[in-house]
Order: C-alpha cells, then structure tokens, then sequence
C-alpha cells in the first residue's frame, strides 16, 4: 500500500487537520509518516500517526513556539517569520535523506510550510497541498491572509491589497530567501511569491467555499472541503458534563496555542454573569480557574470541543480557523475576538456571512461582550446564517473527500507534473 509523508508546522491549529486526514488514510490501510523536529514525537504518536524527526534532539523550536502563544499583532508575525526560517532549513537540510530513507510515495504538505513542496520538487515526488487556515493563493480582489479587511472588488481595494502584499513579501523575505538558496543548489527554479511553491496537482482546503471571499482565478486542483474532522477519541480529555444544566450554553475557547488570554476570559464571564446562560471555558495555556471569575463558569484546560459545541447555542472564540469551523459544522453563531496572525482575516469573513459578530480585542470590554453575546442569542439571523454554513460543510466532502482526492491524486501523479 502506498505511504504517504506529512509536512507542516509544528504548531496544533495547522497539525490538528493534517492528522486527520493521516488518520483517515491510514484506516484506508495506507502507511502514514510525519516528518517534524524530535520534540514532537510524543504529539505526533498520540494522534495514532508514525512519526520521523527531522535533525538534532534539540527543544529550541519547541521553546519558540511556546513563545509565540504570548505574543500578538506585528511582533507575532514576525517572531512567526524567525521560526518558520528555522523549520525550513531543518525540513531542506534533513528532509531529503529522511523521506526517502521511509521509502514515502507521496508527501503532504502544509501550504504554510514550502520548505516541504521544494523537498518534493527535489525528489521528484508528487505532491499534494493542504490549506489548514486561509488559502495562500493570491487574486487582487482578495487582501492579505493577515489584515481584518472585508472584501471589495473596487480599484481602492485592489490598491491597497497589493501594498498589503508588497508588505507580506517583505516580512516573508526570510523565507523565501532560506528556500531559494536550497533551490538554487538543487537546480529547481526560484521562488518569487508563494503561489510558486504551492502543488500542481491538489490544494486541499479545510472551509467552505461559502465561508471564503470569492474567488475567480484559483487553480484546477484547489477543493473547498470544509473542516477535517474525524470521531477519533478525546482520550483524557475529560469534561465535567454532569454540571450543564438547561440554560443555553456559551463556548469560549482561545484555541490550544494562545496563551495569555485570562483577562479576555474574565470579561467573557462578567459579560455573561448577570445573562441567563451557562459559561463552559476551554482555558488552554491561561493559568486561570472558575474561582477567579463571577458567575460559577465551568473552567477546564482542554476540552472535548466538538461534544460541547454539539450542545452550545453560542462560541466565543480568538476565530483561529479549527473553532470556527467546528462551531459552524455545529450550527453555532459566534462572537469573535480576533488577536494575531490569520484571525483577523478569517474573523472578517466571518461577518460577512452574517454567522456572527466581531469585536477588536481593544473593543471587546464587558459591556461591548454582553450586548454582542446577547444579539447572537436572540438575534435569529446569526443562527440562520451559521445553519446555511453548516449545511455547506455537511455537502463539501470533509476529511474523506480529502482522502478520496488524495487517492485519485497519487494515482494519476506524474512527478515531472511537479516540477517548475
């Protein structure tokens, strides 16, 4: 049976989906391998996939990215950009020798992480991209994946999407100047903008097309397949569920990296306290507990999302990509706070199919929570719209049209297709 190679970032929001879709392959009888720094090993071998580290023992990468969940705005991009540098030259440098050694037929590949499209160039393997968050690709009409800015087809819009661009080339420069040296010994043709590393034969993204700005010029192989979600066990993801009651329930969640967020979640529960819901906090990496909060909210590190969001009327979320497209697999409205990275450009999608609101996190004080919180509530249109949302990821195909894309991809594959 064929085996296929994961490559992407060492960071849960973008492994999360992958593993799925690992996992998925791998109960279709397929071998899969995820090739990432040594100090994954025992995340990558919880998730029930074969694991392959890529260079030296070291836990400096690791420490980064603990790091990178304390920072917002502009410095997390560019700190983002340092360690992104770092797993290039690492997945450049020892990728090769370890991806053959595993004798792997066909690599998947984080679209956020070329490093791993330039090691299959090099090899001579197919490869198929995967988008875990916002598609990369770029169109004029489209802004930035990293600016909260809505969606316009006029000149003015299309002006400042390209000095938007002009500004990621710039921050990304690092990158793609890492890459260009590796290429440049390899014989394969520069990069210059990161729509030349992504895959010719499939980019596999995990939203809707309903949930994305519209798009006119994305590339025959590109699916909207709407979240990788697969019935893998929460493990020793316990949660107290004999505490809910009646009241409709209210999710916060500011995904598994964010750190840092306990006085966002204080004001979500002031917000809430004196409101007739029941507050569930998936507190993450925030040294926080139900005691520091008004209103007796139940308050856990990590819990089993999906099974919560199945029985919550309402989310409150960072809008990192994975919550809001469980909650709107669920059927579930949410009010956004935005803080770094991809958020705001994925929250700005968000409103604009009306599934929820958006605050700025400098907006978000108590008062602004409770009366957002409340219209999502008994407003029925964000419902609405988040039910339309639901039923389009019902029909996108999912993780299994994913694998079934991947399948049919390794076997009309042919490498020279890869090349540039």
């Amino acid at each position: 049976m064929p085996h296929f190679g994961i490559v992407c970032p060492p960071i849960p929001g973008h492994f999360n989906p992958l593993a799925a879709l690992g996992r998925t392959l791998r109960h279709r009888g397929h071998s899969v391998t995820v090739f990432q720094v040594p100090g994954l090993r025992s995340r990558v071998e919880n998730e029930g996939l074969e694991f392959c580290g890529l260079g030296p023992d070291s836990d400096d990468l690791s420490a980064m990215i603990d790091r990178l969940g304390q920072l917002q705005g502009l410095g997390s991009l560019r700190f983002a950009v340092q360690g992104a540098c770092r797993l290039a030259e690492i997945v450049c440098r020892h990728g090769p020798t370890a991806i053959r050694a595993a004798a792997i037929d066909m690599l998947l590949v984080d679209q956020n992480e070329p490093a791993g499209g330039s090691v299959a160039e090099h090899m001579g393997l197919p490869f198929v991209n995967v988008c875990p968050s916002l598609p990369l690709n770029r169109e004029p009409a489209i802004p930035p994946p990293f600016v909260p800015w809505g969606y316009s087809r006029g000149w003015l819009a299309r002006v400042r999407n390209r000095l938007g661009y002009a500004a990621s080339d710039r921050l990304i420069a690092p990158i793609q100047k890492t890459l260009n040296g590796w290429r440049a010994n390899w014989g394969l043709n520069r990069l210059r903008s990161p729509d030349d590393s992504f895959s010719l034969l499939g980019q596999l993204c995990q939203m809707p097309r309903e949930f994305d700005f519209p798009r006119e010029n994305l590339p025959a192989g590109f699916r909207y397949l709407g979240p990788f979600l697969d019935e893998r066990p929460v493990g020793d993801l316990s949660f107290p569920f004999d505490r809910l009651d009646t009241r409709p329930l209210v999710y916060a969640s500011f995904g598994t990296l964010q750190s840092g967020a306990d006085e966002s979640f204080r004001r979500i529960a002031e917000a809430c306290a004196p409101l007739d819901v029941q507050l569930a906090i998936a507190a993450g990496n925030s040294p926080i507990s139900a005691r520091d909060f008004p209103g007796d909210p139940i308050v856990v590190e990590y819990a089993p999302q999906m099974a919560l969001l199945r029985r919550a009327r309402l989310t409150v979320t960072h809008a990192g990509m994975n919550t809001v497209m469980q909650s709107l697999a669920c059927g579930v409205p949410m009010v956004a706070i935005p803080m770094t990275h991809d958020q705001p450009a994925i929250a700005a999608r968000l409103a604009r199919t009306g599934a929820g609101i958006v605050l700025k996190p400098k907006q978000a004080s108590v008062e602004r929570l409770r009366a957002a919180i409340s219209q999502c509530l008994t407003n029925p249109t964000y419902r609405k719209a988040a039910s339309l949302l639901r039923n389009a990821i019902a029909s996108a195909g999912g993780v299994d049209g994913a694998a079934d894309f991947v399948q049919h991809c390794l076997q009309t594959a042919r490498p020279e297709r890869q090349g540039r």
